[in-house]
């Protein structure tokens, strides 16, 4: 009995030596921190605890409220390769301790199936899959197909990894790829959050306080609350039984013909008549909700496809800007940059891709430090992911070293339209080159003009830095160019550096 009493006075004292600290999965071992700016660091405690956390020589304290939240700030920090170790104490007592720390360059991935792509289906994945560990390049995971009712505390699933070969497959292959250019351009840790879905809309990412700011949002947020009132989850997961065992069937025989099987019907979520990827708000709650505030140097931004139709692409820009304008609220950076992707080419009926990639371009001219990558001349055909995601990756740091890290030496940018001279049966349109001479490969191709309200093929004549178009005597009304869904096959115009240039379209006296 005093062996037994001993013990548990033993256990009940190395308890009180720790102290119960709750945090994030974002703040976990293998985690990078963003340099050169004030870091946040946050999590829970006991009531009134005194909450004191000490890192990189740095030790800071605050008091955590009477529901146990507690938050505070380091001072910036220079990157740093060596690893490191955060320790977290409550009223002097050691609570948490995370262990390998490096010190660089924070971005967050977001967008839908394109951005959550794996690297291990890239073009040329196993390349970068099978390259050694690499300390200074860290990947934060989580299970992006959730929802909450009410921003979350804890992302699902969330865990930081070092980039091995064990881990690089299942990484995000345009962030993976865009870490590891950044990495090498920079020579400083860099990270990536993932924060992505596939054919998640807009809607889905913004918070539920910002929501009613846009008239067309709201609306949709206030149709889907009616609607999901009278859901009824017990009814929609028979239905999805009976649909699973119906799959299950056709597996077999499937199988037995050694034929590729269907993709499983997903179950329905218990809290939305919605697909996570459609409903509004519960996605920005259950995904970013639980990592905004993690200081970063901005996000990625590969998205557009599902917004590219009716009323959710008429007010395609004014949803963006609410995105933009919403997460940097809560990241607590009023200018955190913003580098998308706009639509790649690719064959889809229902569907404009022109417009929507010419609304992609244009937020960039009306939302601060936003900024665009163009891959018109990448894509397939018949599938909506391209595998090439190296193109993408590169494009978008390209733009990161230039606009910024302050690397004026970098091409970014191919050839964008700068004005369309009209006279009568004769347009010329001027293109800004950033410095690059423009090109042509093939056949001259790709614009249209206007004319008597109808669009027809006109064949361009590159003069220096312009291409000339005319007509048959008639008045250009108008010019675009590449304004299709597939129109990697008319790609004519570069810089060149073997940029493309951006798809537009011009209204005289517009």
């Amino acid at each position: 009995m005093k062996k037994i009493n001993l013990v548990l006075l033993a256990l009940a004292f190395s308890v009180s030596l720790f102290a119960e600290i709750k945090m994030p999965s974002i703040f976990g071992d293998d985690m990078l921190l963003q340099r050169d700016v004030p870091v946040k660091i946050w999590g829970k405690a006991d009531a009134n605890a005194m909450v004191d956390v000490s890192f990189a020589g740095q030790k800071k304290s605050t008091k955590a409220d009477a529901k146990g939240k507690w938050s505070l700030k380091l001072d910036k920090m220079p990157a740093n390769k060596n690893p490191q170790e955060m320790i977290i104490s409550e009223n002097g007592k050691i609570g948490k301790t995370i262990k390998n720390i490096l010190v660089g360059e924070v971005w967050v991935a977001g967008g839908q199936s394109n951005m959550q792509w794996n690297l291990k289906r890239s073009t040329g994945g196993d390349n970068f899959i099978n390259q050694p560990e690499n300390q200074l390049i860290r990947y934060f995971s989580q299970n992006t197909y959730v929802l909450s009712k009410v921003p979350n505390f804890n992302p699902s699933k969330g865990q930081w990894s070092v980039a091995s070969p064990k881990t690089r497959g299942g990484y995000s292959g345009v962030g993976y790829l865009f870490a590891e250019k950044l990495q090498r351009d920079l020579d400083v840790p860099v990270a990536i959050v993932l924060g992505a879905l596939g054919a998640s809309k807009m809607i889905a990412w913004i918070p539920e306080d910002k929501v009613d700011e846009l008239e067309y949002t709201k609306d949709v947020h206030q149709d889907f609350i009616k609607r999901n009132a009278t859901y009824d989850y017990k009814k929609s997961k028979a239905k999805w039984e009976l649909k699973k065992q119906e799959w299950e069937k056709k597996c077999e025989i499937l199988k037995a013909k050694n034929k590729p099987l269907p993709r499983a019907p997903r179950p329905p979520n218990n809290i939305s008549y919605l697909p996570p990827f459609s409903t509004p708000c519960y996605l920005y709650n259950a995904v970013i909700a639980p990592i905004a505030s993690y200081t970063c140097r901005g996000v990625i931004w590969y998205q557009g496809e599902s917004d590219s139709m009716g009323d959710t692409l008429k007010y395609f820009n004014e949803q963006f800007e609410l995105v933009v304008k919403s997460w940097r609220e809560k990241f607590e950076n009023p200018n955190m940059p913003f580098i998308q992707v706009q639509l790649a080419s690719y064959s889809v009926d229902k569907r404009d891709w022109g417009l929507t990639r010419w609304k992609q371009y244009l937020a960039t001219k009306t939302i601060s430090n936003c900024y665009m990558a163009n891959i018109i001349d990448c894509g397939e055909e018949k599938d909506i992911h391209p595998k090439d995601k190296l193109t993408v990756a590169n494009r978008m740091e390209n733009i990161a070293l230039y606009e910024i890290y302050g690397k004026k030496n970098v091409r970014a940018y191919g050839p964008i339209i700068s004005s369309v001279k009209y006279d009568d049966n004769r347009a010329i349109v001027s293109f800004d080159t950033f410095g690059a001479k423009l090109s042509t490969k093939g056949e001259p191709r790709g614009f249209q003009i206007k004319v008597e309200d109808k669009w027809q093929d006109a064949k361009p004549t590159l003069n220096g830095n312009k291409v000339e178009l005319i007509s048959n005597g008639k008045q250009i009304q108008a010019v675009r160019y590449l304004w299709k869904n597939w129109a990697s096959p008319d790609v004519w115009l570069f810089n060149s550096d073997g940029l493309p240039a951006l798809s537009f379209i011009n209204k005289k006296n517009n």
